[in-house]
């Protein structure tokens, strides 16, 4: 029997602290990241330091108030572990092998090519678990993964299958409107329209300016769940918004900001029912699990809105868990998931870099 052919995945997050005493690592490189922060070389190696550790303190306290560190990297480390089993599945034609990379804090990406390399795969599935494409996060990644590569020569002998973005992948909306299906269920049968709010993490509008196409990438999702929901309940009055959360520093920001979109639909719209729904997340985080649980949750309360629930992250639901094993399969079929076929010179992969 011919052995099957071996397929690495390496599945980017950003990875977060696991504990307190992470954090200011984390931001440290964080801010050292020049696709975050686009320093002068007089000042690049010295103020990541300063900024980290004037923020640390705050966000501390962030992480305190979820349990004392990020579940991100447990998440991930299960996604890749069902991704793996689903991909190998007793019919499969294929032999895959799961790996993450997360950008700021462990697993790093020679963590996670070092595995790859022992299992030798001919191609290999670079899928970056931000269904958005952004220079902050996509090219973050792939840059450094290009980086890495020349330290691994086996592994650089695999064909690469890129996933740059998914932003309107039919098996990842449809997962994603379970989310907020699951949390209209939960709202009392009233007459009163369903506001849902997707709140995407933010970027600098100059990011934007320059050609990121993050902003389009998420309107395109918002929009494209919006058409689900509405086919799946016709009769109730659904009010579909998009706002932006986490803001850091002193640039302009996409908005508009969450917490004031809140405000806005309370005091404007009489709002009574609010689904607020993590749309650039797939998995918990400091964001979902302080920002929205605890600060949105609180704000929606003092605005006196009545009924207020948030959306799952995907994490482990088994919809976005086979969203992704048909992603990978869509990449090994020759889809038009990869640079080489899309060629859409959005400036997030570094083409020449990793092209094979």
């Amino acid at each position: 029997m011919a052995e099957k052919p071996r397929i690495g995945v390496l599945l980017f997050n950003l990875g977060g602290p696991e504990t307190l005493d992470d954090v200011l690592p984390f931001l440290e490189n964080l801010f050292s990241d020049p696709d975050i922060m686009d320093l002068p070389p007089v000042v690049k190696t010295l103020l990541p330091r300063f900024l980290a550790r004037r923020r640390a303190p705050k966000s501390q306290g962030y992480y305190a108030a979820i349990g004392g560190g990020s579940p991100l990297r447990r998440i991930t480390e299960d996604q890749a572990s069902l991704l793996e089993k689903a991909l190998n599945h007793s019919d499969s034609p294929i032999h895959a092998k799961v790996s993450v990379a997360m950008r700021y804090a462990p697993p790093r990406i020679a963590a996670a090519l070092a595995p790859l390399e022992a299992f030798r795969p001919e191609r290999l599935v670079l899928l970056p678990l931000y269904p958005q494409r952004s220079t902050t996060t996509t090219r973050s990644s792939f840059r450094e993964f290009s980086q890495s590569l020349k330290d691994y020569p086996a592994l650089s002998q695999s064909r690469l299958c890129v996933v740059p973005a998914w932003p309107e992948f039919s098996p990842y909306l449809e997962a994603l409107a379970e989310t907020v299906l699951s949390s209209i269920a939960r709202l009392p049968h009233n007459s009163h329209p369903i506001d849902i709010l997707f709140s995407a993490h933010g970027i600098p509008v100059k990011r934007i300016r320059q050609g990121d196409p993050y902003q389009a990438d998420t309107e395109t999702t918002v929009a494209k769940v919006g058409e689900i929901l509405r086919k799946q309940l016709p009769e109730r009055a659904l009010r579909i918004h998009l706002s932006y959360q986490s803001r850091v520093g002193p640039l302009k920001w996409l908005g508009p900001e969450t917490k004031q979109t809140i405000s806005t639909l309370a005091a404007n719209h009489g709002t009574v029912n609010l689904v607020l729904v993590p749309v650039s997340f797939v998995s918990d985080h400091q964001e979902t699990l302080f920002e929205m649980d605890i600060t949105y949750r609180d704000l929606a309360k003092e605005s006196r809105i009545l009924h207020f629930e948030r959306a799952p992250a995907l994490n482990v639901q088994p919809s976005f868990i086979s969203a992704l094993s048909r992603l990978v399969e869509a990449a090994l079929d020759n889809e038009p998931f990869s640079c080489q076929q899309c060629r859409c010179h959005c400036g997030i992969c570094p083409e020449k870099s990793i092209k094979k």
